[in-house]
């Protein structure tokens, strides 16, 4: 029977062209090429499937002649219409296209009306002129080769040195068609490879380069760099041009021609520029592509620099010693750089807040007018905040002869199956009627479009249920949306397994109600799924809803993991059957429950790490219907830490200032404690004028794995040295050692944790302490302390003794970590005090009291109350009161008016006695 299929304006007759092939070395051919893909071809295929007949075999016998395709990205009667002299050789336009196609750029033809589902627009290929001859010999050395080579359409007096490295020896049809790019804007072009290539591979470069250099010299980019601007100089051929261009292989493109490029950079007033920057480390322009004007590359300073470079270890040093290095060295000889990506506007600079490395927004640097893309944007998700499968499409539209080079070197059409990765997301909720909507918005918005969504609501009573079938019932009944009611609150891990258990697909994410996800959420883990086939865990980094502060942002460590939990629930997804095998959400507890989660389900396989902010999380601390502000965090902290065996931790942090005579003492005292707990100790000298500081070193380098210094360069004050230092801690709790202080028993720590740990309802503990005077060498104990009989107190405990401050001093004090890190701005305002913190402490639980000395206070003129007159110590404790009443419970306040309006009636009678305060 005759197959004719009509293509345009063309008839092809497939069978009387004769393309009917029996060579099994077609075959083979075939099968090497990254055109076919054998699982797609037998997908599209079933009766190829079924008959158990080899694929390329049978696209090279009967595939091409039935007009079948090789894979989504070659036409097989595209091909044949686009080039009639294949159909009329009786060729089989696959075979062809690798043999001579390629490398004459034939076009292609229209690709498939479907990749994986998805419809694409059918494009003709660019029409190109190509410059490739491949009759030239080609020849290293410049004289000999320069005349035979093409010159620029004009004279540009530019020069290129094009750095490369092949890891299989080959030089990829991407690179060639980058040079190509550049011969047309580029008087002399020297490319320069980090190993050798065999004669029939330097033959590709033939009519395009001006001389080549290939060895192994393991010196990475800069190294190439460095021997082309070498060869360059020597030969003369700098001091003729005018502009000298640095880039490498690591880029696909250009996208769009660099006539544009060049001309929008002739306007600006520079001495050297580049495509992208990245503030990590320092400012630098980043080097793959790179243009120095004649003032620069003329100068000593710049020979003496690319001289300089050497073999280094990695290429992370390299970056870090002549990357980021080189702009800031020009810059210091009163240089000026550019960026072209700098007139991007706030979409760049929002870019650049999520990440300093513009180069993972493929799609917002060709939007912008960027004309080249990173090689690793199409081979990892993370190189790639854009989805690879979606901007994988758009290359194809705006660049189809670049496209086939880069899925002909990437590989990368497995992403094309991420758009049939199908989620479940899991959102529970209890009267959130006023921001669910939102959260539902955000995964409606997504860009990936095989997902459901399973609301449950947690018994709520504000109408939210109703509210919700009445907004989304077409979604509903779609099947996108599915809602399930429980008529009582069970709790947020209930909740949770109750959407787990109704779960339909392979992958769950879960959305807490108040939180959003970005449009890309999805799309960039399913990419990230088809990258990582062996994985079942993922998480993302996510942003602050209050300031844009981007946080997670860590690669996956357990031990790091087990110690404080850096992945937060709405930015993770695992696979359905790591619930089925290890259970869900632990319903014993009511905050924490991810991190259980997380710490089971990653005991034995790690989690893959995208480090792109794919959630918007909702920090607001006064929002009390939050679960992680109505909830204990030091309560669940301590069960976690039970149910898995893992040790407590406690930070001792120490505040220092001018203390070189005492903060030896005080930091032994801290590294001797012992016990059944992980100790960290964080020191934070304020600026001192004596020694302190230069002590601090000596002991953080002695004890490295122990004592960490946050110093700081100037003096800041009391309270922001205590809030850093608070900011800084780790632990699960926290003691303060004053720098001026010590502790006299090596278990004070323990007995007092195993105190919080008897006495769950407890805040904050403190001992006894015994008072030294440094003048004359005395030690004493406070009566006030000596009488207390109860070992929980209250405020009103507090508010019997005339002083308000039975705790005296903070060394002598353990504290709950979570209370410690959620203290109000209030307390830090004037000087953070024992008694304010004592009234604070006191709402969220009792004031547990140890009856033993465990620390020492001393009392020396420098102290800060100490070393104060009566007027300031008056003064002092006033402030401090008024403090106190501001964060104390309202039943307290009348009685701490009264002892404030005592104090002030004090200091009046001083000033009438003193009125000169000598």
């Amino acid at each position: 029977m005759k197959t004719i299929r009509k293509i345009g304006p063309h008839l092809f007759d497939l069978k009387s062209a004769g393309i009917f092939y029996k060579d099994q070395r077609n075959a083979l051919l075939i099968r090497k090429s990254h055109l076919f893909d054998a699982p797609w071809y037998l997908s599209q295929n079933t009766d190829v499937a079924m008959a158990g007949i080899d694929p390329a075999l049978h696209y090279a016998r009967h595939g091409a002649y039935e007009g079948r395709n090789p894979s989504p990205f070659f036409d097989s009667l595209g091909y044949i219409a686009a080039n009639p002299d294949v159909g009329a050789a009786h060729l089989n336009p696959l075979v062809h296209y690798i043999k001579w196609g390629r490398k004459e750029r034939r076009p292609t033809g229209s690709p498939p009306v479907t990749q994986f589902g998805t419809p694409i627009t059918p494009t003709i290929a660019l029409d190109r002129t190509p410059d490739f001859r491949p009759d030239n010999e080609l020849v290293g050395s410049f004289e000999q080769f320069t005349s035979s080579y093409p010159s620029p359409r004009n004279k540009t007096g530019r020069i290129v040195v094009f750095a490369s490295y092949s890891a299989d020896s080959a030089i990829h049809p991407y690179v060639v068609y980058y040079l190509q790019s550049l011969r047309k804007i580029s008087d002399t072009i020297i490319f320069v490879a980090d190993n050798k290539f065999p004669d029939d591979e330097l033959a590709k470069l033939t009519g395009i380069v001006d001389a080549h250099i290939c060895e192994r010299h393991e010196e990475y980019d800069f190294g190439s760099y460095k021997r082309g601007i070498v060869y360059a100089n020597e030969r003369g051929i700098l001091s003729d041009a005018d502009e000298l261009l640095l880039c490498n292989d690591s880029c696909y493109g250009p996208v769009y021609d660099f006539d544009k490029l060049f001309e929008e950079m002739s306007t600006r007033k520079c001495d050297f520029w580049g495509l992208t920057d990245n503030s990590q480390f320092s400012y630098h322009l980043q080097s793959y592509f790179v243009v120095f004007k004649k003032n620069v590359f003329s100068s000593q300073a710049f020979i003496k620099f690319f001289s300089a470079i050497k073999k280094e270890k990695s290429v992370s040093d390299v970056i870090l010693n002549y990357e980021v290095v080189m702009t800031s060295y020009f810059r210091d000889l009163g240089l000026t750089s550019s960026c072209y990506t700098d007139d991007g506007g706030d979409v760049i600079d929002e870019a650049r807040r999520l990440n300093p490395n513009l180069t993972v927004f493929p799609n917002l640097l060709l939007e912008v007018g960027c004309p080249l893309l990173k090689v690793k944007a199409f081979k990892k998700t993370a190189a790639n905040y854009d989805g690879i499968g979606a901007f994988l499409r758009k290359i194809h539209s705006v660049n189809p002869e670049l496209y086939t080079y880069i899925i002909e070197h990437s590989h990368p059409s497995r992403f094309f199956e991420a758009d049939g990765v199908r989620f479940s997301i899991i959102t529970p909720f209890y009267n959130r009627k006023s921001s669910i909507f939102r959260s539902i918005d955000s995964v409606l918005g997504q860009r990936h479009a095989i997902y459901e969504l399973i609301l449950v609501d947690d018994g709520s009573t504000d109408g939210a249920y109703d509210a919700i079938i009445e907004r989304y019932s077409d979604e509903m009944s779609g099947g996108k949306i599915k809602l399930i009611r429980s008529n009582e609150r069970t709790g947020v891990s209930a909740a949770r397994n109750a959407g787990l258990a109704k779960a339909s697909g392979p992958w769950i994410a879960y959305l807490d109600s108040d939180n959003c996800l970005k449009p890309n959420f999805l799309s960039t883990f399913a990419s990230s799924i088809i990258e990582h086939p062996n994985h079942r865990l993922f998480y993302s980094c996510f942003e602050n809803q209050s300031d844009g502060v981007v946080r997670g942002r860590r690669p996956f460590n357990r031990p790091a993991l087990l110690k404080a939990n850096y992945i937060d629930l709405g930015a993770f997804v695992h696979s359905r059957d790591m619930f089925r095998n290890l259970g869900g959400f632990d319903t014993t507890m009511r905050r924490l429950v991810d991190w259980d989660l997380i710490i089971r389900y990653t005991e034995k396989a790690p989690a893959v790490f995208i480090p792109h902010p794919l959630m918007i999380y909702n920090d607001a601390a006064t929002d009390k219907s939050r679960i992680s502000v109505s909830e204990s965090l030091d309560d669940a902290r301590v069960y976690l830490r039970g149910k898995h065996g893992m040790p407590i931790t406690i930070t001792t942090i120490v505040p220092a200032y001018n203390h070189e005579s005492y903060i030896s003492q005080a930091l032994d005292s801290a590294i001797k404690q012992a016990g059944d707990f992980i100790h960290e100790i964080i020191v934070c000298d304020d600026g001192s004028s004596d020694r302190t500081r230069d002590i601090v070193k000596g002991y953080v380098q002695k004890h490295r794995h122990l004592v960490r210094d946050v110093s700081n360069d100037e003096n800041l004050g009391i309270s922001s040295t205590f809030r850093k230092c608070i900011d800084n801690a780790a632990g699960d709790f926290i003691a303060i050692l004053e720098g001026d202080d010590y502790w006299s028993s090596p278990d004070k720590l323990q007995k007092q944790l195993k105190f919080l740990m008897d006495n769950p309802d407890c805040s904050m503990v403190f001992s006894m302490i015994d008072v030294v005077n440094t003048q004359n060498g005395t030690k004493r104990l406070l009566n006030r302390q000596k009488v207390l009989t109860r070992s929980k107190l209250t405020g009103s405990d507090f508010l019997n003794d005339p002083s308000m401050n039975l705790i005296a001093n903070f060394s002598s004090c353990l504290f709950k970590s979570g209370l410690m890190k959620s203290l109000p701005d209030r307390l830090f305002e004037g000087r953070f005090n024992e008694i304010a913190l004592a009234f604070q402490l006191e709402k969220s639980g009792a004031i547990g009291f140890i009856q033993e000395v465990l620390s020492v206070y001393r009392q020396h003129p420098q102290g800060v109350w100490t070393g104060s007159d009566k007027r300031r110590q008056l003064e002092s404790a006033i402030q401090a009161r008024h403090m106190v009443k501001d964060v104390a419970a309202p039943a307290y306040h009348d009685r701490i008016q009264s002892v404030i309006d005592q104090k002030s009636s004090e200091l009046t009678e001083l000033d009438i006695r003193d009125p000169l305060g000598s």
